[in-house]
């Protein structure tokens, strides 16, 4: 029998760091609620013959010191935007969330290879971005019932935190 060649070698699987892997939440699921979330994900994903590009957004909900919130650290969800001029409802928000304007967003996105948006303008994806957004209760294209995200904006003064310096999300370019 032949042996099949997977181009990887026995090091790449014995030493991958497994640590660093996401962990699935194992949670109770958080109420439909306007919560404080980090931007742990953020990728460009091309258009396709049959589908507008997509920003796609994974964001973990971050419990509020002053709330009742602690039992959903680390619930996480993705929203999938598909992107076009009739949908502008929908990717608009987020990105005055995060302070973009139209032309850094139309001009100035750079991704990595794997489309991981890197910056947009001047904002950059440190990992630690954080905004407001509503989980609400929505459904499937089955009819089956799931959570999903409506509002998105940014976070109320009193909720940021004042040791965060902007330098840290912004550069000159």
């Amino acid at each position: 029998m032949p042996k099949a060649n997977w181009g990887v070698s026995s090091a790449d699987v014995d030493e991958f760091d497994r640590d660093s892997q996401y962990k699935p939440y194992d949670g109770p699921i958080p109420s439909n609620a306007v919560y404080e979330w980090n931007i742990k994900v953020l990728k460009f994903i091309s258009a396709t013959k049959d589908k507008l590009p997509q920003l796609r957004i994974g964001l973990v909900l971050a419990p509020r010191e002053e709330r009742d919130e602690d039992q959903y650290d680390g619930y996480f969800i993705m929203v999938f935007l598909p992107v076009s001029d009739k949908t502008a409802f929908r990717y608009v928000p987020f990105l005055d969330a995060i302070g973009v304007s139209g032309q850094e967003f139309t001009d100035r996105t750079i991704t990595d290879e794997e489309g991981n948006i890197k910056k947009i303008g001047k904002w950059r994806n440190t990992g630690e971005e954080f905004i407001a957004a509503e989980l609400k209760d929505g459904a499937d294209q089955n009819g089956a019932s799931r959570k999903e995200i409506g509002y998105m904006g940014p976070l109320l003064e009193d909720e940021l935190d004042d040791t965060v310096d902007d330098d840290d999300y912004y550069d000159e370019d």
